[in-house]
């Protein structure tokens, strides 16, 4: 009818409904949601026009099924959104229910359009039920999420906005009216049954509407009639108001998180590799637009939850860097106002152009003059980083932190040579001695004699045995005297199991870590260049590395450079030896253990069991303290901050004594690590903490060996 409307009839005798009854001039909803829509692929054309201003290359167009898979999962399951429990589940509902509804009333729209046969019978009490409970759960969602924000206000929702509020307003008027609208339909339609004998299948198929449906109960037909033609049309304005909002708010997080989801790394832990280094004319990113369209996509994606700074050891300790606010927020903000210069700069519009000028006249600093390193993100942020990834492990919308902090440290570094003494110092050691304690090179075999297994270890350049392992003990076992005992400790053990191993002795250098973490990518280069050509040159094909960082950089980033090896951390070589009986504990230990994750091995290469598979086989009893896992505390050594300086804050205690208090609650006879650095830093926090009569540190591989011993 286009005048008119159909009338809300009572119930009908097969159970179903008139979509569209009582509204006037209803055909029109049809014409104006070309609106909203206008809106809002205008604003999306904005977003993906920002986008392609960036001129770092990200490529992402591989592994087409695994893309799907993961923006499946994490669109439709919300699978990580939901490792946050009660935010996460009520983002879920909140998720679902507005889906569903949208979906259901684009069924109803078409349905009506076109004339389809209506949904009748059980399928309409089945389906009209879905639609009614996961919208009501939606509805429940808001309001705990607004009781989250308001009421509770956890410490990672530190920087809450109006604009916060009001969406979340809108959203539950949108969802509330959905409700009052369909119980002025069922109350309308209970009034005009002459027959009311029938069973009310409302009752069943909108349960929540039948309750508000009950608000009605003492109002005439006319009136409720008059409710629900003013709130139909209300409710269609405010949801067209959604759509339109979308790409300028923060709902926009709603097709950005899809694009993430899509497009987000799911190669191994690794730094993005620098190609063609010699030829390279820059390094790192100095302005906003060097970056990749992925790191842009990312400042939108970012929906300020808060999980990143939460699990961040640098913000929890008083630091500068909080990835939240002085990292992804600071660089959005940097480019939401450096757009129209941007775009005015590419020949757009003239009235980009005055918008441009406009901004200029306003603002104390244009921000064309802004230092991206120095002026929104400060040299102190990007040095706190200790790459533990942990803001990157718990991000649910798969923000890429670490390689942003490392293209800061490699323009600081590598361009401006603006970097801490203590980066300097480090560097130089590993151009001349290839590793960061200094050492003379040629005395990197010594640790053999002097922890007296030279005879049980099969040294490639001068013995030439055949092997099956390659074992890279890097550099903490060669010059650290502490980890000598523990490069000692698992040599001793592989001989036992019989494993068949090699060494390099002095043609082995630095793997390179951390010199790439601190932004000297072209250090690294060389340093891995000179480990590939010894691992070549000797036909290595497995490889056993002790240092977690060692680890990751052999496994995960020597493919970038040709170097695809098998590699293995001691930990899984030695769990599949105790597991296949080769390695066989003579005696129980009995200790009562806190075992310390190393981000390296855990966060980044998800190795949890492995090693206290090992510390259960030497009878250690582990207590799993809050914080352990992939919620483990770095030590503060990693990132390449093992080589600088750290000062603690006042309110604050520094990062490894942090770690520490955290390893002492259930009061351990040992504290178990599987790390050099994480040893030293644990060890210096014991002892900052007094605690060296009652719990020792020591490594996995030392445990296991006291079993056999």
């Amino acid at each position: 009818m286009i005048f008119g409307s159909e009338p809300i009839r009572g119930l009908f005798e097969v159970p179903m409904r008139e979509v569209g009854a009582n509204i006037p001039y209803e055909w029109l909803i049809y014409i104006f949601m070309f609106i909203p829509i206008t809106i809002f692929l205008f604003g999306m054309w904005k977003k993906i026009e920002v986008w392609m201003l960036a001129k770092g290359e990200i490529h992402r167009n591989d592994k087409i099924y695994e893309r799907v898979v993961s923006f499946v999962v994490n669109t439709f399951a919300q699978a990580k959104v939901i490792k946050k429990p009660l935010a996460g589940w009520m983002h879920f509902f909140l998720f679902w229910g507005f889906f569903i509804l949208a979906m259901a009333a684009g069924v109803d729209a078409v349905h009506n359009a076109i004339k389809w046969p209506k949904l009748q019978g059980l399928s309409y009490i089945g389906m009209s039920w879905v639609v009614d409970v996961t919208g009501f759960l939606a509805l429940i969602g808001v309001l705990v999420l607004v009781y989250i924000r308001y009421v509770q206000k956890p410490d990672r929702l530190n920087d809450t906005k109006s604009a916060d509020g009001w969406l979340l307003l809108l959203i539950f008027v949108i969802l509330l009216t959905g409700y009052v609208i369909e119980g002025a339909r069922i109350a309308a339609q209970i009034a005009q049954t002459p027959f009311l004998e029938q069973v009310p299948y409302e009752k069943y198929s909108s349960p929540f509407g039948w309750l508000f449906a009950s608000l009605f109960s003492s109002t005439s037909v006319d009136s409720i009639l008059m409710w629900h033609r003013v709130l139909w049309w209300f409710h269609m304005a405010i949801a067209f108001l959604f759509i339109a909002l979308v790409p300028f708010t923060k709902l926009w997080h709603i097709f950005a998180g899809m694009f993430q989801y899509f497009f987000r790394d799911l190669e191994p832990s690794a730094n993005r590799m620098v190609y063609g280094i010699e030829e390279a004319e820059s390094f790192g990113v100095e302005k906003i637009e060097d970056f990749g369209w992925k790191d842009l996509l990312d400042l939108d994606a970012c929906i300020r939850c808060g999980r990143c700074q939460e699990n961040c050891p640098a913000f929890n300790t008083g630091k500068a860097l909080n990835p939240k606010l002085t990292l992804i927020q600071a660089m959005k903000k940097h480019l939401d106002e450096k757009v129209p210069y941007l775009l005015a700069s590419k020949g757009h519009s003239e009235h980009d152009e005055e918008m441009a000028m406009t901004d200029e006249a306003a603002a104390d600093v244009n921000v064309m003059d802004q230092s991206l390193i120095y002026d929104v993100v400060t040299s102190h942020v990007i040095w706190d980083c200790t790459n533990c990834r942990a803001c990157m492990e718990h991000c649910p919308m798969y923000i890429e932190h670490i390689p942003k902090i490392t293209e800061f440290r490699r323009n600081l570094v590598m361009w401006q040579g603006d970097m801490p003494g203590e980066a300097q110092a480090a560097f130089t050691n590993m151009e001349r001695n290839y590793n960061p304690w200094g050492v003379g090179w040629a005395g990197r075999a010594e640790w053999l004699n002097e922890r007296g297994v030279r005879d049980i270890v099969n040294l490639i350049p001068e013995d030439g045995k055949e092997f099956e392992y390659l074992l890279y003990a890097g550099c903490a076992v060669s010059f650290d005297d502490r980890y000598k005992r523990v490069g000692e400790a698992l040599v001793r053990l592989l001989d036992k199991a019989g494993v068949s191993f090699g060494y390099l002795g002095k043609e082995e250098f630095c793997c390179g870590d951390s010199a790439r973490r601190l932004g000297n990518e072209y250090l690294y280069q060389t340093l891995a260049n000179q480990n590939l050509e010894s691992f070549n040159n000797y036909g290595v094909k497995k490889i056993i590395v002790v240092c977690p960082h060692g680890y990751n950089t052999l496994k995960n980033e020597y493919p970038q450079m040709g170097g695809k090896f098998e590699v293995y951390h001691y930990t899984e070589i030695l769990a599949k030896l105790v597991a296949e009986g080769k390695l066989k504990p003579s005696k129980s230990l009995g200790t009562k253990i806190s075992y310390h994750d190393s981000c390296f091995l855990g966060r980044h290469n998800d190795i949890y069991d492995q090693p206290r598979a090992i510390l259960k086989a030497a009878g250690g009893s582990i207590v799993e303290i809050e914080k352990s896992k992939n919620f483990g505390f770095c030590c503060g050594a990693g990132g390449g901050r093992m080589w600088l300086e750290e000062d603690a804050f006042e309110g604050y205690k520094r990062i490894n004594d942090t770690r520490t208090d955290q390893l002492l609650v259930p009061n351990p006879q040992m504290i178990v690590t599987n790390c050099p650095f994480c040893l030293t830093m644990i060890s210096d926090g014991v002892k900052g903490a007094e605690a060296e009569e009652n719990t020792k540190v020591f490594d996995v591989a030392e445990v296991l060996w006291q079993s056999m011993s």
